[in-house]
């Protein structure tokens, strides 16, 4: 066949392109090999026959999947989708060429493109008769419930279902801030949790998802070839990933025009059915990031964002809340109460020495030791390595009974090394006051402790 002449016979703009087949679900090089006259005007003075694909433009891993799915598998694939690394939505339609014009190494297929600047309904709505229902209740869910984030919860779960996946969370991320947390999840297990998985969705892991997002509309990874292109462009989530024992695992981002403000995150899912979940995971995530700037979440997130993520316990947005609804008589700490203000000796230089992940495992225990010894009691990490702990409705007597435990299990020698420092009222007005009185107490301890042995200073750093 004269590729040319078949390629020039359509209006739009269309090329042949080539798959080098190197394996079962491998590749190697995309060619574009011939193209017509609409599809050169808008690729520019650049392209050339036989050229590689991304010398074009900015290679893509989920672009190159589709077309190694339709020239090899000879699947008909369209998808709309946001390439960003360009600037457009790109509408895209692969078909597979017949095979009678493959060779052994070497495989084809028609592209048919057209560039829109912003997302156009009707093309985003071209959906199969299989995914269309499952978008239309997410929008129904959405809409229809008086308390929105029970309708996220819903939507999160049906997604959980769609993908057959182990878990389906929404994360909200505030760069500015540095801050993230998880907003919704489900999981098939129903014990689990996402706090089971704090260690391997540390702060490194979750802010370098935004800069792989600038260039792609969603990462894929479906088996172990994707998992090793995940690790050329972030070996630490790839890292993370196989510690948690994903393997494969969807992430899109949730966007406020041009802001990432979270994303959509799918573990373990179905990959036989990649190509339908693929169809409707991004549309879904369009409307979940519509509804979710519409309901202000941003805003809110000081108030529903309350799990620090590495620890598992409340953070310190969730302490502040506690605070202002004790304040303002929402919801009181029942008295009489006590405070404890609990700094977490040596992190700094733990950090230095050992790395941040054994600073990690450090505060992950210092965590644990006080949920061990305040059992059912309001835990927060305050700061980087200060605690907090308010230990509602006890008398005086068990209140110190409590802290004498967490002195003899956290002193001089200790894994874990805290400074504590306390204070107990009856007076329901004196919460602030309160914990005024124990963060001073904390510091005063410290000094101390520095004084009695010098050595720890020199040693193990403050």
């Amino acid at each position: 066949m004269d590729f040319q002449k078949f390629v020039d016979g359509f209006e739009m703009a269309a090329a042949i392109m080539s798959v080098e087949k190197i394996g079962e679900d491998s590749w190697g090089a995309i060619r574009i090999e011939k193209s017509n006259a609409m599809y050169k005007q808008i690729m520019g003075p650049a392209i050339r026959d036989g050229m590689r694909y991304d010398e074009l433009i900015p290679k893509n891993h989920n672009f190159e999947d589709f077309c190694y799915r339709c020239a090899v598998k000879k699947l008909h694939l369209h998808a709309y989708v946001d390439s960003k690394s360009m600037g457009v939505w790109t509408d895209g339609t692969y078909i597979p060429m017949s095979a009678e014009y493959d060779t052994e190494n070497l495989c084809y297929f028609i592209f048919f493109f057209e560039f829109t600047s912003e997302p156009e309904a009707e093309r985003m709505s071209n959906l199969s008769a299989e995914a269309a229902p499952f978008v239309l209740q997410t929008c129904i869910n959405l809409r229809g419930s008086e308390n929105f984030l029970e309708g996220l919860n819903t939507v999160v779960a049906d997604i959980r279902e769609k993908t057959d996946s182990f878990s389906t969370c929404i994360f909200m991320i505030d760069k500015d801030k540095e801050r993230f947390a998880p907003l919704c999840a489900k999981y098939r297990n129903d014990a689990a949790k996402v706090e089971d998985f704090a260690q391997y969705l540390t702060r490194e892991v979750v802010f370098s998802w935004e800069k792989m997002l600038e260039r792609h509309d969603a990462i894929f990874v479906k088996d172990d070839n994707d998992m090793k292109e995940l690790e050329k462009v972030n070996p630490v989530w790839a890292k993370s990933l196989r510690g948690a024992k994903v393997k494969s695992v969807i992430l899109v981002p949730l966007m406020q025009g041009k802001k990432m403000i979270g994303v959509l995150f799918v573990t373990n899912f179905n990959v036989d059915k990649f190509l339908e979940i693929k169809e409707f995971i991004t549309l879904t995530a369009f409307f979940l990031s519509a509804e979710i700037s519409n309901n202000a979440m941003m805003e809110q997130l000081e108030y529903m964002s309350n799990i620090d993520i590495l620890t598992g316990i409340k953070n310190r947005n969730s302490m502040n809340a506690r605070v202002d609804w004790h304040v303002s008589h929402k919801m009181y700490v029942h008295t009489p109460f006590g405070i404890v203000f609990a700094d977490l000796n040596g992190l700094k230089t733990c950090n230095d020495n050992y790395g941040h992940e054994e600073g990690d495992k450090l505060l992950r225990n210092a965590a644990d030791l006080l949920k061990e010894v305040f059992v059912g009691d309001e835990i927060y990490r305050a700061g980087g390595d200060e605690f907090v702990v308010i230990v509602p409705d006890c008398d005086k007597a068990d209140f110190e009974k409590k802290v004498e435990v967490l002195r003899k299990k956290s002193g001089y020698g200790s894994e874990v090394c805290f400074a504590v420092g306390t204070n107990w009222t009856e007076d329901a007005d004196k919460l602030r006051m309160a914990m005024h009185l124990a963060d001073e107490a904390m510091y005063e301890d410290k000094k101390k402790y520095y004084e009695d042995h010098p050595d720890i200073s020199r040693r193990r750093g403050v």
